[in-house]
């Protein structure tokens, strides 16, 4: 393999991908900008959801795709994301249109939810034209990855070889595509990659974006006979970890000024909570463990995700794993961002039980079983008995 040459490490990339489990490979062309969709795609999915395609027949003869592929415009249009819909869904003549199904836990192969989760399809598609108007028109992504036909993320790629770093891939995010443009705000997210490092933002913001690093360390080691950033396309980019993440990972809510953030996890917060998630998973609860982050690399962050996932963690039998998730800290401002993290990234309102005052009030959280509670250490003492 030469590892210099540019074409073949998008070539190298798009190959592995199409190659494994759930990912077929598509074209640019077989993809419509204006309406964000590869129709045949989706197409596939729906079809996928009997009762669902035979409603839309129903309701909609010869017209059932592009039923569904209006409704999604229109509530991307509204402001909804991609990711709600992923997640979801929506409802059409009371057909329940799902665009994703996540590996279901206790399913069996047997069963329609994993009959449907093994119908997903991620698309690779290298060189995907995305713009047909303004400053953008005609150019084109390296990579871009679909999930049932609607776009999911994007990839610049650059060579070391051929004298492009990672430092180029960010240049022409920052400045030669533009943010308004409708995929690229729909996407949930965008990587630069070159052979040896990666980087990815959750929004364009013209020369203001901003990159965060998704490297497994300071620098990622060599691979013999590989790029050492082949952890992507090996592992993160397979299917089951991209359904995980849309699920359990990318978050979206409003700041404090009402506009929407995404948050996507970093290479280490996704490795730590996956790490926990398994061991609880496999050992039970009981133990001990200890994660160690540096200062400024999302500790809170990663405490939500984790709690949020241990609470929804269940036994074979579908009891749940943990009664309760009890996060403590002896910092009271830590606390407070704590807090606000884990009660940004519910999905169910209420989950999250904020006991920043009063031990009684921390005493009757415990003993009413709440999914999540953060409290203080000091709390404790007093609220024991």
């Amino acid at each position: 393999m030469n590892l210099l040459n540019e074409a073949k490490f998008e070539e190298h990339i798009a190959d592995y991908l199409a190659a494994s489990p759930l990912y077929n490979k598509r074209t640019s062309s077989q993809f419509n900008i204006d309406n964000l969709v590869d129709s045949e795609m989706l197409e596939h999915f729906l079809k996928a959801q009997p009762m669902t395609w035979q409603k839309l027949q129903n309701h909609f003869p010869g017209r059932e795709t592009e039923t569904v592929v209006a409704e999604i415009n229109k509530l991307l249009n509204r402001g909804d994301s991609l990711l709600t819909l992923f997640n979801k869904g929506f409802t059409i003549k009371g057909a329940k249109i799902r665009l994703m199904m996540p590996k279901p836990v206790l399913d069996g192969p047997e069963t329609p939810n994993y009959q449907l989760y093994l119908n997903n399809r991620f698309s690779v598609v290298r060189q995907m034209k995305y713009s047909t108007t303004g400053d953008d028109k005609d150019n084109r992504l390296d990579l871009c990855i679909l999930l049932n036909g609607l776009p999911l993320m994007t990839f610049e790629l650059k060579n070391e070889g051929t004298n492009q770093n990672y430092g180029h891939g960010i240049y022409q995010y920052r400045f030669h595509r533009s943010p308004v443009n409708r995929m690229l705000r729909n996407c949930l997210v965008h990587f630069v990659m070159d052979n040896s490092f990666v980087f990815m933002t959750t929004k364009l913001n013209g020369e203001q974006t901003r990159f965060l690093p998704f490297n497994q360390d300071s620098t990622n080691p060599p691979i013999e006979g590989e790029y050492p950033t082949a952890y992507m396309w090996r592992e993160i980019l397979q299917a089951d970890s991209l359904l995980d993440i849309i699920e359990n990972f990318i978050k979206r809510y409003n700041d404090e000024d009402g506009k929407p953030v995404v948050i996507f996890p970093r290479f280490h917060q996704l490795r730590a909570v996956r790490k926990m998630r398994k061991m609880a998973s496999e050992e039970g609860p009981g133990h001990n463990y200890l994660i160690q982050h540096s200062a400024g690399s999302g500790k809170t962050k990663s405490m939500a995700w984790l709690a949020h996932q241990l609470a929804n963690m269940t036994n074979t039998d579908n009891t749940p794993l943990f009664d309760s998730i009890i996060m403590v800290t002896d910092r009271i401002v830590l606390n407070r961002n704590m807090a606000d993290d884990v009660v940004n990234f519910q999905t169910v309102a209420g989950t999250v039980k904020d006991i920043r005052r009063g031990s009684k009030n921390l005493a009757a959280a415990l003993n009413e079983g709440h999914r999540i509670i953060i409290s203080t250490v000091q709390k404790f003492a007093y609220a024991l008995k």
